[in-house]
């Protein structure tokens, strides 16, 4: 089965990529690599093929989406959730990221 986990590079879906390589799956990763999640570049197996993009980006989708069996969406913002000022941006990766 081929498998395109969305934030692939983040925390849990790092361990979603492990976790179907382990039993086989090939996997690709569309990850934004957002610099409040990744401060260093993120160590990606050499058997993933790897996109960077954004999951509210509807043609980096659609181009991440050939020849994929199934979609493990794992993208979203993260943070402290401090300010309220930030709602608009959590929304939009988040919820629409989702909808896209």
């Amino acid at each position: 089965m081929h498998l395109l986990v969305t934030g692939g590079a983040g925390f849990i879906g790092s361990h979603v990529v492990e976790a179907a390589l382990s039993v086989g799956h090939r996997v690709r990763v569309l990850d934004s690599l957002l610099p409040a999640v990744h401060r260093a570049p993120p160590d990606i197996p050499s058997d993933v093929e790897f996109i960077h993009g954004d999951v509210r980006d509807a043609a980096v989708v659609a181009a991440a989406l050939p020849g994929v069996d199934a979609v493990l969406h794992q993208a979203a913002m993260v943070g402290l959730g401090l300010n309220l000022d930030d709602a608009p941006d959590y929304a939009g990766a988040n919820d629409l990221g989702t909808a896209v």
